[in-house]
Order: structure tokens, then C-alpha cells, then sequence
């Protein structure tokens, strides 16, 4: 940012000391303009915020069979994300959320999709889980990243990520160890019926995730998005933790 100024020759000075006067008028000015932009720049190289979300510990083991009524480990709203948020900063329609937990080695999540049309047909694992309704879980940051997508089906998609961007390496011979249940609730790949919504509930053991040693305050990057496939062929994207990042805080 410059100081756009225009020169003009000052009439004569009604007074003694009116020259001096504008000149530090304008040197107020430019030492204004030059702060602004000092702030603008602080402002453009100051990392984004980060997201942190703090996740309940829990004592007992937890049977990962999606029967979600009456469990009370995911109860209320802590470790909760709240409905995913689109690009715009909107909450997507339909209405989508995760809530996480940890405990006996295990970080859990309960992934919840509203829908109305309920699509999958990929049943291998590390198959193209993306062509269909599913989420899409990262963990960790920096050169490593672990990546975790599962369907409305129950198929998992794992890698090990090195790098970001055009230079992203995944290697899919790494297994999260990933235990899924999923409960639907509507008819898969009939269009045109009303469907209502899909659940998905998982155990993911920590010490495949890097941090097997975790105790009350370990922080563990993490971001969760969801495509909802629609009847047109056009995709409602929306998440937690993607921009701003996210963050996972282990409570005691």
C-alpha cells in the first residue's frame, strides 16, 4: 500500500510558521499510510486460527456396533462439531456432524449424515470411496498426515500422506486398523423414495495414528469432511477443522 499524494504549491502562509504546519501534517500522513501497511502485511503472513475441539476421555470399552440409542458415551454435546460448515461458512444442508471420544487406546467417532438419498456401491477396501456418499477424516499435520475415508457402506479408504499440494504422496499399503459399524436409515441407490439419514461409529487405535502414548492434553491435528451425493449429480460439501485446521484436545 502507497500513499497516493498529489503535489501542489502551498499559497503563501496567512502566518509565520504555516509551512512547518504542513509539513508535519504530511509527514502524520505517510507515517499513518506506512503503519496501515505494516498491519496489512503482519495481518497477511499471520497463521489462521486453529479450531480445537476438546474430546471427552472414556473409561469402559465401547462396542462399535452403530446401535446408538441408549449409549450414553455420545451423549450431550461435548466433543460434538456441531453441523459441518460449507466454503461460504454456512451449515450445509443436509445436516451433517461428528463427535469424538478416546479411551483403552482408542479414539472414537461417531459420524453423523443427514440424507435423502443414500448412494454407495464401493466395497473394496482402498477402493474410490469418494465416488460415493462418505466421509473424509485427516489426521496429523506437517509432512505426515494420516487419511481415513469410509462410506455409507462401511468401506475404508487409509493412507499414509507425505508432503501437501501437487507434491502430496499417499501410499495406501497403511492400515488405520479402522473398526466401522453403519446404521441407515432409508433404501441405497433407489432414487426418488425420501431417505433420512446414515450413521457411522468407529474405533480408530491410537497408536496406529502416531500418538499411542497419549495422555490428557494431547493435541492431534484433525479435520473431517463430508460430499453428500445428490440426485442431480451435484455434491453439498461441508466439514470441521479443514480452514481454519482443526484440533483435537484430549481431556482427562
Amino acid at each position: 500500500m502507497r500513499a497516493r499524494m498529489t503535489r501542489r504549491t502551498p499559497p503563501a502562509p496567512a502566518r509565520a510558521g504555516g509551512g512547518p504546519a504542513i509539513v508535519a501534517a504530511v509527514a502524520v500522513l505517510l507515517a499513518s499510510s506506512a503503519g496501515a501497511c505494516q498491519r496489512d502485511r503482519q495481518a497477511l503472513a499471520a497463521p489462521l486460527p486453529k479450531l480445537t475441539l476438546g474430546v471427552p476421555r472414556v473409561a469402559g470399552p465401547v462396542v462399535i456396533d452403530a446401535e446408538l440409542e441408549g449409549k450414553r458415551l455420545w451423549e450431550g454435546d461435548p466433543g460434538a462439531t456441531g453441523n459441518f460448515k460449507d466454503q461460504a461458512g454456512h451449515g450445509i444442508v443436509p445436516y451433517t456432524e461428528a463427535k469424538a471420544r478416546w479411551g483403552n487406546g482408542k479414539l472414537y467417532l461417531m459420524l453423523y449424515a443427514g440424507d435423502l438419498d443414500l448412494e454407495g456401491s464401493v466395497r473394496a477396501h482402498d477402493g474410490p470411496v469418494e465416488d460415493d456418499d462418505a466421509f473424509h477424516i485427516e489426521l496429523g499435520a506437517g509432512d505426515e498426515t494420516r487419511v481415513v475415508s469410509v462410506s455409507v457402506l462401511g468401506t475404508v479408504a487409509d493412507a499414509l500422506c507425505h508432503g501437501a499440494g501437487a507434491s502430496r504422496r499417499c501410499d495406501a499399503g497403511w492400515e488405520s486398523q479402522a473398526e466401522v459399524a453403519v446404521d441407515r436409515d432409508g433404501t441405497l441407490n433407489k432414487l426418488g423414495d425420501n431417505d433420512e439419514e446414515w450413521v457411522i461409529e468407529m474405533a480408530l487405535p491410537l497408536a496406529a495414528l502416531g500418538v499411542a502414548n497419549a495422555t490428557p492434553g494431547t493435541r492431534l491435528p484433525f479435520s473431517v469432511r463430508r460430499c453428500e451425493m445428490a440426485r442431480a449429480g451435484r455434491r453439498a460439501c461441508g466439514g470441521w477443522g479443514v480452514e481454519p485446521r482443526g484440533e483435537l484436545v484430549f481431556q482427562p
